[in-house]
């Protein structure tokens, strides 16, 4: 998410609070111990401590089964941090806050200069019962873009018929308290409160449900409570490949390398949906010869992945001009590589809290202008078909409602965002009294390790006050360089 917003598909006992006193992590809860946090395959890891916290599956049903919160503390640098440190929330929906940040903890740096990192793995991801669909997991590189919608839906079903615990209560609603258990348990009285794509959400009806513990929010590519994601897909990354394609029009070595960028990626997809094709390539980890099925959807899924971040984007060009000259072995290499992160999510989380808290407001969805897009109408295909038959869980009447709050809270935002465009902006802030909102030139999905994006989230958490930031700095974010060759970008 890395932040993604919904995959590629188809490419989807608390200790007690110590009176009159807030005391770190590590002594509030006397069980945390050393841990290692890892990003994919342990490729990043940093030091924390952890515990498992037990909480109910259903908070309606106390006395009932529980599951374990994967809790995780990454202490401050100084020696006596703040009183309220930063949770961070990763997005999905199945990112595990724990992977999240071991994967981008350089960013929060200055931040944790002063104050603890709180990390939950939410419910349904990482190590807190994961919902995981392992016949997803087993099918190998590219998996979550090769497959056709039929397919898809009938092993996303599966998955739902061999999920434990119940899938109906692993929602944002639940999730929520949770966090507010961990806050407890560890003897913080207030949480500063990041949250990336889907984890914007989340940290949205955090401030909503536990406004006097919510001292500041960072919503980084925010997904308004009143936006049912999905009907925007195809067009807003329809968008966003319009946008680079437009750059490379008007960048003279870019339009000069590949002069009908735009007309030979419609013509590669429409030979791909009239013949997919076989594509031997070089596994980029182990070197080994592998083969795949490329076809109109795995075009599709692949620019999707790619179009996320800005140095991705700039690899576009010239994978399109080599799939128009018949060699998908770039697209296929570039495709794997996109596709680490996503391969990682909880697919079986992502569809309960998509067919609980999104397929069920999608309504008024033109296909008409899905049908235009470069992904057409098939992830909506999907999601129906599989919303239709998987369970609903609990959400909160006030939900889908704008938060109304004078909380400060600061807005992230890439102009060239493919899933949470800057226009969600105003939609989510439509009823707050005190923010501020940052969208950078160029920038693509999740903003957090971006130019001065670092430094004004610290600067933001310790004023808790939007006010007098430098948001200007963004004017000095510039797109990642268009690449007119396999080597890079022109001189």
């Amino acid at each position: 998410m890395e932040a993604r917003s919904f995959p590629a598909s188809p490419l989807l006992v608390a200790a007690p609070l110590v009176a009159g006193t807030v005391m770190s992590a590590a002594t509030a809860f006397a069980d945390l111990s050393p841990c290692m946090l890892t990003a994919s395959e342990g490729r990043q890891e940093i030091r924390g401590r952890c515990t498992t916290l037990k909480v109910p599956l259903d908070p309606e049903n106390p006395a009932g089964e529980t599951i374990g919160l994967h809790v995780a503390v990454v202490p401050a640098v100084v020696e006596t941090p703040a009183p309220d440190p930063v949770t961070v929330i990763a997005g999905g929906p199945g990112d595990a806050s724990t992977r999240f940040f071991a994967q981008v903890h350089g960013a929060f740096e200055q931040v944790r200069r002063t104050r603890d990192i709180v990390l939950v793995d939410q419910r349904g991801t990482g190590k807190s019962a994961p919902l995981h669909c392992e016949n997803f997991r087993e099918l190998g590189p590219l998996a979550d873009v090769v497959t056709d919608v039929d397919t898809l839906v009938e092993m996303t079903l599966a998955c739902l018929d061999e999920l434990a615990p119940d899938p109906r209560f692993f929602t944002s609603s639940l999730a929520v308290q949770d966090l507010d258990r961990v806050r407890d348990a560890l003897g913080y009285e207030q949480l500063n409160v990041y949250g990336i794509s889907y984890g914007s959400r989340v940290a949205q009806h955090y401030a909503r449900r536990f406004p006097e513990r919510t001292r500041s929010v960072i919503l980084d590519g925010v997904v308004p409570a009143v936006v049912a994601l999905g009907p925007d897909t195809a067009v807003e990354s329809q968008r966003a490949l319009e946008a680079m394609l437009e750059r490379c029009r008007t960048d003279p070595a870019c339009d000069a390398a590949f002069p009908e960028l735009a007309r030979n990626f419609e013509a590669v997809l429409t030979r791909l949906e009239a013949a997919p094709a076989r594509v031997a390539f070089e596994h980029p980890r182990t070197a080994e010869l592998q083969e795949v099925l490329v076809d109109r959807l795995t075009l599709a899924g692949v620019v999707r992945l790619l179009l996320y971040s800005p140095v991705t984007t700039s690899v576009l060009p010239v994978l399109i001009d080599a799939a128009w000259r018949g060699d998908y072995q770039p697209l296929v290499t570039q495709g794997y590589l996109a596709s680490l992160g996503v391969e990682e999510l909880a697919m079986g989380l992502n569809y309960a809290i998509v067919c609980t808290e999104d397929e069920p407001f999608a309504r008024g969805v033109d296909l008409e202008a899905q049908r235009a897009t470069y992904m057409g109408t098939a992830f909506m295909e999907m999601l129906g078909r599989v919303c239709a038959r998987w369970p609903r869980g609990p959400i909160d009447d006030d939900f889908k409602e704008p938060l109304e709050s004078d909380v400060p809270v600061l807005f992230l935002t890439g102009e060239e965002d493919p899933i949470t465009p800057p226009r969600y902006v105003p939609l989510a802030a439509q009823r707050l009294t005190n923010y501020g909102e940052l969208i950078g030139p160029g920038q693509g999905h999740g903003m957090l390790a971006s130019g001065c994006v670092p430094r004004i989230m610290a600067e933001f958490v310790e004023a808790a006050d939007p006010t007098g930031l430098d948001l200007d700095c963004a004017e000095r974010m510039r797109p990642f360089p268009l690449l007119t060759s396999p080597l890079g970008p022109a001189p």
